[in-house]
């Protein structure tokens, strides 16, 4: 392939097995390899998914995350984010449930990482009633044997020593009807400092 890099190119098609040259110039000798149009779409998308939908913030429940008599916490699968040491997050968290009477739900906030601050509210939701309370500490639950339909975590947290943030649930009370969350129930981590 001839190094176009100077030439004046009029339009240019590019097809995904087509080689496109990268210069990298860090202030010191530019440095150039080929990159196919398939690797560049990939890195571009990515780029821009992050940028303007902000796709690298959110995660969620791709199938449904169950307990049956299982009073024991557990992390959510795909809902845990990884924070930095001295980094500052904003976190919200939405829970779609489907759990029964007296079975119930649990839900808190966790995670590996230290914490200088944190606090989050924890309300469930029923279909008539709203129940909930604030905590200060990483691992502080919050649950009812109400049937919850919503489970939701609103919070902050300053991180002193960087780790894992994540969503954990359980049965409220042990019943042997699941408790479920449900699919596209997620996760938002934010760092806002």
């Amino acid at each position: 392939m001839a190094d176009t890099q100077e030439q004046s190119l009029s339009t240019i098609t590019p097809v995904d097995g087509d080689y496109f040259r990268a210069v990298d110039d860090p202030g010191g000798s530019p440095a150039s390899a080929n990159v196919t149009g398939t690797a560049l779409k990939a890195y571009l998308k990515t780029y821009n998914d992050t940028l303007y939908y902000g796709t690298a913030n959110v995660s969620y429940v791709s199938s449904d995350f169950s307990k049956t008599s299982d009073t024991t916490l557990a992390n959510i699968t795909g809902l845990t984010f990884t924070t930095v040491s001295g980094g500052k997050y904003r976190f919200h968290a939405n829970l779609f449930l489907s759990c029964a009477e007296p079975g119930g739900a649990k839900v808190a906030i966790s995670g590996t990482n230290t914490a200088t601050k944190i606090q989050y509210l924890i309300s469930l939701r029923t279909a008539t009633a709203f129940v909930g309370e604030v905590n200060t500490a990483l691992g502080g639950d919050y649950g009812t044997t109400w049937a919850a339909v919503l489970g939701e975590i609103v919070g902050y947290i300053d991180v002193n020593e960087g780790g894992t943030l994540t969503v954990q649930f359980a049965q409220k009370s042990s019943n042997g009807t699941a408790s479920i969350v449900l699919a596209g129930s997620w996760f938002e981590v934010d760092k806002i400092g």
